[in-house]
């Protein structure tokens, strides 16, 4: 959690000092507009009952004006076995909408549609080319830009085929696969899924592996899209500074019963003892598969 403590100190750093300066008297530092792609994805999944007409995507801004390209590849990772990356689609102006479905992913990996499973997971890997002919990719990206879930970066994106939520299949012992962000606390490296109030939620008990426990209910629609409200996650105090209220998460993502996998991003919310004021240890992610 040491990347927290970090990561919080700056922001209240950068608060202390926005109040105290002058803006009319700060001089900005000129910086060359980068070659930069965003995205706003508007369909986030692959429809498993429509897989012939389903597609994931949204729409691609180049907001400097100086792309001259956009291009992404894929690769399928399917029961654990990832394929090899082939181009799958490609942007020349901007803004520009696109549309990743099963049949331009079998054609740039050489499968059949009917290959494609619920539950697959597709990874999406972007790269850009300026108008003078320099290339932009994932590597190249700041860390504010790379590491926020709502910076909304088009170079390293991951989507699902669907399928039905059934909650029995939902339930066990899962291990986490990805924190990239170190919320999780005291090494934990496994959590329970137990049935929730409906047939469409389930409650992961502690997954952020806290002395002083929360359990996270996530609702789910019948295609394994998530929901998490804002409920209390984990103690601040134990992840890093006293003073504050528990950490509040919500967010979003998947949750696919049939392959027994949960993804989702969140952001965090924490309240300062006596005064109320809010912070936030920024976004994170978290992905784990069922045992």
């Amino acid at each position: 959690m040491k990347n927290l403590l970090l990561k919080f100190c700056s922001l209240l750093l950068l608060v202390i000092v926005a109040g105290c300066e002058d803006n009319s008297k700060s001089p900005q530092i000129e910086l060359e507009n980068g070659a930069y792609v965003f995205v706003d994805v508007e369909r986030t999944v692959i429809d498993v009952t429509d897989i012939e007409n389903s597609t994931y995507g949204g729409t691609l801004y180049a907001p400097s004006g100086n792309v001259a390209s956009h291009e992404f590849s894929v690769r399928r990772i399917s029961n654990g076995v990832a394929s090899e990356f082939g181009p799958v689609f490609i942007a020349t102006s901007f803004p520009a909408e696109f549309g990743i479905g099963a049949a331009a992913i079998s054609d740039a990996l050489g499968i059949q549609i009917s290959d494609i499973q619920p539950g697959d997971q597709f990874d999406l890997v972007g790269t850009s080319i300026s108008m003078d002919g320099r290339e932009v990719n994932y590597s190249d990206l700041g860390i504010d830009i790379a590491g926020e879930t709502g910076q909304r970066q088009a170079y390293d994106l991951t989507t699902f085929v669907s399928c039905p939520f059934v909650q029995a299949d939902a339930l066990g012992t899962y291990t986490i696969t990805s924190d990239p962000n170190g919320f999780v606390l005291n090494g934990q490296t496994q959590f329970e899924v137990v049935a929730g109030e409906n047939a469409n939620q389930i409650i992961m008990i502690n997954p952020f592996g806290g002395t002083e426990a929360y359990n996270i209910a996530i609702d789910v629609s019948d295609a394994g899209i998530a929901t998490i409200e804002e409920q209390t996650a984990f103690s601040t105090t134990e992840a890093c500074c006293a003073g504050y209220e528990a950490t509040t998460i919500d967010g979003g993502g998947f949750v696919f019963s049939c392959s027994g996998a949960i993804q989702f991003n969140f952001g965090t919310s924490l309240a300062q003892i006596g005064t109320g004021a809010l912070f936030t240890f920024g976004s994170g992610s978290l992905a784990a598969q069922k045992q």
